[in-house]
């Protein structure tokens, strides 16, 4: 029976809602079905994925990044995924049928080296990313070495992370404080990535995803805020009626969800 690590930087029922598949997958649609902006296609036009490419996934959840690479990439290239949710990667591998190049496995991020060296076929990329997954980690430090150290000669690592302002986030603080390791998330780009990747990489791009959600019911918001690592019970009867009130006098609710993407390549 194989041993996954637990080394996150959550811990209790906060870390069960944020690798929780169920409540990813609510995230998603309402991602998806709410956002002026198409995060997936704004992302994959970052990337300029290309035939024959090898791409490492860190945190790939369900797939949203992985099948698409393995889309593009073809028969000639490989994508090698993991993730620390089992019924996640379960699931990716049910979608990711018929892709001979797409191989799934589980495991903690913290353990990303054992896995390319032992459990992956694949163990050179030309792309290695993560896609708001990397700052759940304890250690961050580890997993960006391990893959950096996995790239072909001109690979490149990216990682997106959201970024400030986070609308949903500043209108619940109104009501509730939120976990440090939230309000810290929005700042990992800027303090964090960007002195990494300066550090090993000779050129290096910064991109931001602007993006606005629009919500029309008060169900919407509250369903999407039961499914964050925020969530408090407490103060559900607060937020709905602020919520309410925001959709009565415009409508809608309108607030910002940004994003930071940063690309190194041609590691040092």
């Amino acid at each position: 029976m194989k041993v996954v690590m637990n080394t996150s930087i959550y811990e209790g029922e906060i870390k069960d809602r944020a690798t929780s598949t169920e409540s990813l997958e609510i995230r998603l649609e309402l991602n998806n079905k709410l956002s002026s902006t198409n995060f997936h296609e704004w992302l994959m036009n970052k990337y300029h994925v290309q035939p024959g490419q090898d791409i490492l996934d860190v945190g790939c959840g369900e797939g949203a990044q992985s099948i698409p690479f393995a889309e593009r990439v073809g028969k000639t290239g490989s994508v090698s995924s993991t993730d620390i949710s089992a019924s996640s990667v379960d699931k990716l591998r049910a979608k990711g049928v018929g892709f001979q190049n797409l191989q799934a496995v589980v495991g903690d991020m913290a353990t990303l080296q054992s896995m390319i060296d032992n459990e992956f076929r694949v163990k050179k990329y030309d792309l290695a990313q993560s896609a708001y997954s990397l700052y759940y980690a304890a250690d961050r430090t580890v997993v960006l070495d391990a893959m950096r150290k996995a790239l072909k000669p001109e690979g490149r690592l990216a990682i997106f992370t959201p970024n400030e302002p986070h609308g949903m986030v500043n209108f619940v603080k109104q009501f509730t404080s939120v976990p440090r390791q939230v309000e810290e998330c929005f700042i990992f780009g800027p303090t964090i990535l960007e002195p990494y990747f300066r550090k090993h990489f000779w050129d290096i791009e910064i991109h931001l995803f602007h993006n606005v959600v629009t919500v029309p019911s008060v169900d919407d918001f509250l369903t999407f805020f039961r499914a964050t690592t925020y969530y408090n019970q407490a103060v559900e009867k607060q937020v709905a009626d602020a919520v309410q009130k925001e959709i009565d006098k415009h409508g809608t609710m309108k607030y910002e969800k940004n994003g930071y993407l940063i690309i190194g390549s041609h590691p040092f």
